[in-house]
């Protein structure tokens, strides 16, 4: 698939608007009853495992934006008692922050998802996914560990074909409504003194390339969560995975 085949890809993905025209909730319509109930029955445990990077003491700053700062306010009540509030900074986007891509960050066309007008001030915004209630199974794929590696080839991004070898290692498969958690090494890569700093560069650092966003659309995936984004090699579209949340409403997880 060329540059032209891609444009026409997303826009025929968009133009299809499976749930109507101004929607809203995009790929979290796919979650359903049936989708949490998976979820459920998947518990063995109990045990709770939390997927979001940790934040440093001082990250770095986006442009001339605070990385994450917060302040602590300690206010005498009525003696003995004292009360402590908190004012936060942080910048939400980025490489390293652990966010939720509302359907109003990636447009095309002056448009966003849904075909909202990117000035329109009712269109849709993370409020609308945080009222959906994203609750469902998520399927974890170790593309890494499937290629015998620790970490993905940043010269081979990663593919449909990836996913399925990932899956069928521990013999999941996914279903529509599920979550998927697509783990390309990243803490790995970092820890043997690798700098995630662009999506860009010479050799680009590893992520999901086209290959990935066509098995993400064509497989009914409610959410991904993924630990590098997209592929910034040459042969790779600009963000393939990220231009499906203009194209199907796709909701992202980024690190």
């Amino acid at each position: 698939m060329d540059a032209t085949d891609f444009r026409t890809w997303l826009e025929t993905l968009h133009a299809a608007a499976p749930w109507g025209a101004r929607d809203r909730r995009g790929t979290l319509n796919l979650i359903d009853d049936a989708a949490r109930a998976r979820g459920l029955a998947s518990m063995r445990t109990g045990a709770p495992v939390s997927l979001a990077r940790a934040l440093p003491p001082d990250p770095a700053t986006t442009g001339d934006r605070v990385g994450f700062a917060m302040e602590v306010h300690v206010e005498e009540l009525a003696p003995p008692i004292v009360m402590a509030t908190d004012h936060v900074e942080i910048d939400c986007h980025g490489l390293h922050s652990t966010h939720v891509d509302a359907l109003n960050h990636m447009g095309r066309d002056h448009t966003w998802y849904g075909g909202w007008a990117v000035d329109d001030p009712d269109g849709p915004s993370l409020a609308d996914l945080a009222d959906a209630g994203m609750v469902t199974r998520a399927v974890f794929a170790d593309v890494a560990a499937a290629r015998g590696s620790d970490w993905v080839d940043p010269e081979e991004p990663v593919t449909g074909a990836d996913i399925d070898a990932a899956l069928a290692a521990v013999g999941v498969e996914v279903a529509p409504g599920d979550a998927l958690l697509l783990c390309m090494g990243r803490d790995r890569w970092e820890a043997a003194g690798n700098v995630y700093a662009s999506m860009v560069g010479d050799p680009p650092p590893p992520g999901a390339g086209l290959g990935a966003a066509e098995w993400i659309a064509d497989h009914g995936v409610s959410i991904v969560g993924w630990d590098f984004l997209d592929s910034g090699h040459a042969s790779q579209p600009p963000g393939a995975v990220h231009m499906l949340i203009w194209a199907i409403g796709l909701v992202l997880i980024d690190n």
